[in-house]
This record gives structure tokens, C-alpha cells and sequence, in this order.
């Protein structure tokens, strides 16, 4: 399973998820169980943006660790040692001209890109 999050197009904002060739959205008007859309109803996906950020939770943790430790420079230290992943915003335009304007982490979108091109 894999995360993303509804940006803006034709679907509203929220959480979804891809999962065996199935996006499910969930929606203020469909939260449970969600809208779901075949990676086979999709005519293109085009990558939006690439972007480095940095896991906050672990920034965050590395930081307070690094501070108790060695003070000041401890918590620089410590949130520069935080993982960094990389979100990709891409676009996603269906058969029937619904546009989808999704992020999602990288290894996410690896997997979906690979299965529509296959």
C-alpha cells in the first residue's frame, strides 16, 4: 500500500492510497470506503515536481536528542541528521478527461509509474 495525498484536479482535497492497480480517495463527501480508480482508467501520468524534505518527525527527535547531548550545535546536528525522503507531485489525466493533481513519496510513485507503464 502506498500513501498520497489529493492536491487539487477534478477530485477533492484528502488522503488516498494506491494499492494492486486500485487509487482509493478519501474525501470530505466520501470518506468510508473512499472513491475508487483503476490505474487502467488512466490515460497519462506526467510528474508535476520532485522535492527533498525532510522527515519532520525525525528531525524533530534527532534534534531534542542532539540538544539534551551537546546543547545548542547538538540540535543542529541532530536535525541535520534527520532522513530526507522525496515527494513527487505528479498529474494524472483519466479517459474520461478527469485530472487528478496527487503527491506522493517517491518509492510510492516508482510503483505506481511502473505499473502503468507496464
Amino acid at each position: 500500500m502506498a500513501s498520497l495525498t489529493v492536491l487539487a484536479g477534478d477530485f477533492l482535497q484528502g488522503d488516498g492510497e494506491y494499492r494492486d492497480g486500485v487509487f482509493t480517495l478519501r474525501t470530505s463527501l466520501h470518506p468510508w470506503p473512499g472513491i475508487n480508480l483503476a490505474l487502467s482508467s488512466i490515460e497519462r501520468i506526467e510528474v508535476a515536481n520532485e522535492e527533498s524534505i525532510n522527515n519532520i518527525k525525525d528531525a524533530i527527535g534527532f534534534g531534542v536528542a542532539g540538544a539534551m547531548l551537546l546543547g545548542p550545535i547538538g540540535a543542529i546536528a541532530g536535525f541535520m541528521l534527520a532522513g530526507k525522503e522525496t515527494e513527487v507531485t505528479f498529474l494524472a489525466t483519466f479517459k474520461d478527461g478527469k485530472r487528478l493533481l496527487a503527491a506522493a513519496d517517491s518509492n510510492a510513485f516508482e510503483e505506481i509509474s511502473r505499473k502503468f507503464h507496464s
